[in-house]
């Protein structure tokens, strides 16, 4: 698995820990977690990247129905599986050499923005192109 994706993932799960979602979503989060999770232990990049992808569309959408049922916080089990997933990738990087991920704080998110070549994150590069779409 490539350091981008790895960090890309990193962000996103700590990000996720911390979304507020209507209870019906939680349950997509959790299955896409379990999935990273496994294909992380099968060394399978492709699964993990797609995993990766997907648990960042299902995150918080800003347009929010005022009918909408109530939004929750991530409940402790899937909170802790998600930090197991960060700790094992953090494991990874660390068995690799690199030094483990500390992302920066910028209002309350947990995201560089930059790739290692100093160019935009793979992360801001999708956000460009799915805003280029429309």
């Amino acid at each position: 698995m490539d350091d981008e994706i790895r960090a890309e993932a990193l962000d996103v799960l700590r990000e996720a820990s911390e979304w507020r979602l209507a209870a019906e979503r939680w349950p997509e989060v959790e299955r896409l977690v379990h999935a990273m999770s496994r294909a992380l232990s099968a060394g399978d990049a492709a699964a993990f990247r797609r995993g990766v992808y997907d648990l960042e569309a299902a995150g918080p959408r800003r347009a929010v129905r005022a009918e909408q049922a109530a939004i929750l916080s991530a409940q402790a089990p899937l909170r802790e599986r998600i930090n197991t997933l960060v700790h094992s990738l953090d494991d990874a990087r660390a068995a690799a050499g690199e030094a483990p991920d500390v992302p920066e704080q910028t209002g309350g998110r947990t995201e560089s923005g930059l790739a290692r070549d100093g160019g935009p994150s793979l992360r801001r590069r999708r956000w460009a192109w799915r805003g280029s779409r429309s």
